[in-house]
């Protein structure tokens, strides 16, 4: 017995060491994955030239590149303390490139580039934006200065133009539109298409916007110039215009395509039920009056608020499960139903502003899948969504009308060239 109890005794130090081993290496590696960066490539550049001789013990300096992606975690306190930047030097840093970039914001996904010298910071490279990036280098003096450089970048005025056969998304994308022009054709025709009952086969577009391009290629996708649509064998036309009245998109006479409500205030979904005053719950398995209309779409969906006012009602409420109410002007008010949750900040008393997203498509309360319950009132009453003519916003001054005929007869002659690009030398 004593001889057993010897033996445990020897082994639980040499254990017990083990165990501390382990906890000590498995604390270092987690303290290495904190201060580095997600990942990371190192570059050296070679210390003698391809077909020079044998290396022998005067290479010259160690010149090394590391490029870090970033990720949300990182601060560059951290990617500059993985390649053993003083403190001090850091925070110098950090205060040289300010005005021109905040270090302590980079951005996830972003890349840093850091080079040095025999172990020696040198240069710094951060692209901050499509076109521009910070450089931070060290001067002959041994101090660290930096400055903004940009690539070479202009921007284009672009057409695109197509035919529906499914849908405006994907026949824009077909035709070589990106997605954010989809997403501002449909902003600028909001208050006249209802791009989930409108659309039909046939119908063609076509759209002129601004498109960046760096080094010669492009890049993004700026402000939409102008559009036209013809849509069910009606033609609709957006102009831009800026003027000492305001800005905003125009039809070919001037008048304001911004109304009182959105045509719908969710953007890419189907008509799943239509206004009744008798149909079949799903449900409750009988019939009774369906005072709105439903749009199916994915859960999360955002959604918009149909018209500028005052929040009513946000919250639960029954059948319509999460559901918001918001009055607008002239005795409209526009009601949300069966949410899957409700936008920040909104509660009753708040004021919105048309298109803010208000909440997202859910399924709570009396409800068998993901959609939105959208209904219309005026004057308390309820009415069919479809059936809503919103008065116009403010159209263009006359005084103004020589300027915008200019800047219509100008977008319309462009639209007419479709697929071509003109520079229009803005840097």
């Amino acid at each position: 017995m004593t001889g057993t109890q010897n033996r445990n005794e020897k082994r639980f130090p040499i254990r017990t060491a083990l165990i501390f081993s382990l906890v000590g290496i498995s604390f270092f590696l987690s303290i290495l994955f904190l201060i580095s960066p997600a990942s990371s490539q190192k570059f050296s550049e070679p210390a003698a030239a391809e077909g020079s001789e044998s290396p022998s013990e005067d290479q010259g300096p160690k010149i090394e590149r590391f490029d870090f992606k970033l990720t949300s975690n990182n601060t560059f306190y951290q990617v500059m303390t993985a390649i053993k930047v003083p403190g001090p030097e850091i925070l110098d840093i950090v205060k040289k490139a300010k005005p021109i970039f905040n270090l302590t914001r980079l951005k996830e996904d972003s890349v840093l580039k850091a080079f040095t010298i025999d172990g020696r910071l040198q240069k710094i490279e951060y692209k901050f934006s499509d076109y521009e990036f910070l450089l931070v280098e060290r001067d002959p003096d041994g101090n660290m200065a930096a400055k903004k450089e940009e690539l070479p970048h202009e921007t284009r005025e672009v057409v695109v133009s197509g035919t529906i056969e499914n849908s405006l998304y994907e026949g824009a994308l077909k035709a070589g539109a990106d997605p954010q022009a989809v997403v501002a054709l449909t902003d600028i025709f909001a208050w006249d298409i209802d791009f989930a009952s409108d659309i039909h086969k046939g119908d063609t577009f076509r759209l002129l916007s601004e498109m960046l391009y760096v080094e010669g290629v492009p890049v993004k996708t700026g402000r939409l110039i102008g559009a036209e649509m013809e849509n069910g064998g009606k033609r609709y036309a957006a102009i831009y215009y800026e003027g000492k009245g305001g800005k905003g998109y125009y039809d070919e006479k001037g008048r304001s395509l911004k109304k009182t409500l959105l045509k719908s205030p969710l953007r890419f979904r189907r008509i799943t039920s239509t206004f009744s005053r008798g149909r079949y719950h799903p449900i409750l398995k009988r019939y009774r009056p369906h005072h709105g209309i439903d749009y199916g779409a994915p859960t999360g969906t955002p959604i918009e608020s149909a018209g500028s006012g005052v929040v009513k009602h946000a919250g639960w409420k029954g059948g319509y499960g999460n559901y918001i109410e918001v009055k607008h002007s002239n005795g409209y008010t526009t009601a949300y139903g069966h949410l899957s949750r409700i936008g920040k900040g909104i509660r009753s008393g708040a004021k919105v502003d048309q298109g803010q997203v208000i909440g997202y498509v859910g399924s709570t309360g009396l409800s068998s899948g993901p959609h939105l319950h959208y209904e219309v009132k005026v004057g308390g009453r309820l009415i069919n969504p479809l059936s809503v003519k919103s008065l116009p916003g403010v159209p263009v001054p006359k005084k103004e009308m020589a300027q915008f005929v200019a800047a219509r007869d100008s977008v319309q002659h462009k639209l007419s060239s479709s697929g071509t690009a003109y520079a229009t030398n803005k840097p």
